[in-house]
């Protein structure tokens, strides 16, 4: 190798360090659509669904002994001793899945509201387009020509 294919391989290298710089990266791209409020909610959801079915499952008499271990701690963190209490931990872990994912819908519900509020205020056409509604002088200009059509058609007789 020569001086000048060093010269080559140092600036193809070094573009590429340039190129990849700054592209932004996937994973940056990414976060932006993550809701971090969202994922926490779910994660919530997720290990209360675990732990119900843990306890459902011990309710049908499984002799794990993962299981076992599972139930005994679900059981200590909400210090359940009888079966009446264990009644009451399953429909409390019940109505929070149910509250939090309630709160989500509410939240996105919320969220889009503001959303189109904003667009409208900034890009009425926008809005418009984005809800798939014309807007009225459009309707209004369409019937007028099918008016006018109609007119045509009947004043020559067709």
């Amino acid at each position: 190798m020569n001086i000048t294919d060093i010269n080559k391989l140092i600036y193809a290298a070094a573009t590429i360090m340039t190129q990849t710089l700054n592209e932004p990266s996937k994973r940056r791209k990414n976060r932006r659509d993550v809701k971090f409020w969202k994922i926490r909610m779910q994660s919530q959801i997720s290990s209360w669904r675990k732990e119900l079915l843990v306890i459902v499952e011990t309710g049908r008499g499984s002799d794990d002994g993962k299981r076992k271990r599972k139930t005994r701690k679900i059981f200590q963190k909400y210090r359940v001793t009888n079966a009446r209490e264990i009644a009451q931990l399953t429909e409390t872990l019940k109505q929070k899945v149910q509250a939090k994912a309630q709160r989500i819908r509410r939240f996105e519900k919320r969220e889009t509201q503001y959303s189109h509020d904003r667009m409208h205020k900034e890009e009425t056409k926008k809005f418009y387009r984005n809800l798939g509604i014309t807007l009225l002088n459009r309707n209004h200009s369409i019937d007028k020509r099918a008016e006018q059509s109609c007119l045509w058609m009947s004043s020559t007789g067709n």
